[in-house]
């Protein structure tokens, strides 16, 4: 409960610069990203895919927030340790900044983003259901472009590492790299 508060105060600080900030353009966007494991989790589980919905700011063409909502979904990798079909889904909920680099109709970024996922692995062991839920954080970092096409409408390509942290003594343990594309309106 205390890691959601923290985001969820995090963002209320954010919109407050936001209000005060004359310069501020608002941002909604929608992605969507193939998900592939490293480390330990490429043992059991193969890509996946990632969908998000965010909303931010850009304050002075240089500098954003963005909050964003999304759902992971992994595929298992065939002859893994799991039976009978394993399901492993994550709700994401991240807060995080971005730096341009270039004001124009292409600009590139860097981003890096914090919050808390929301786990539920799903699968059968004998003849007994198991469905195992947890909240863990994560942290994203990577970098992208976006390509202006009309007016107030943007394509981003991004590409980022992400790591959920569920269990700090094993370093890597639910890491992967994200990549994908998406659109962005600003207003």
């Amino acid at each position: 409960m205390k890691k959601i508060i923290y985001i969820i105060s995090l963002f209320l600080v954010a919109n407050i610069f936001a209000q005060e900030n004359d310069s501020t353009k608002s941002v909604i966007s929608v992605s969507a990203r193939a998900l592939t494991p490293i480390g330990i989790f490429a043992e059991n589980w193969n890509t996946g895919s990632a969908f998000y919905l965010g909303y931010g700011w850009i304050y002075s063409e240089e500098w954003g927030v963005q909050f964003q909502i999304g759902y992971n979904k992994y595929r298992l990798k065939t002859g893994s340790q799991y039976s009978e079909s394993p399901k492993l889904s994550m709700l994401a909920f991240q807060i995080g900044g971005r730096h341009y680099f270039l004001d124009g109709i292409f600009k590139p970024y860097v981003i890096v983003l914090s919050g808390v996922n929301y786990i539920r692995l799903f699968y059968k062991s004998g003849d007994a259901l198991i469905d195992e839920r947890e909240t863990h954080m994560n942290f994203q970092i990577g970098t992208g472009f976006d390509f202006y096409i009309i007016n107030n409408f943007q394509l981003e390509i991004s590409a980022l590492y992400n790591s959920h942290l569920i269990n700090p003594s094993i370093p890597y343990n639910l890491t992967g790299f994200e990549y994908g594309m998406g659109i962005n309106w600003m207003f």
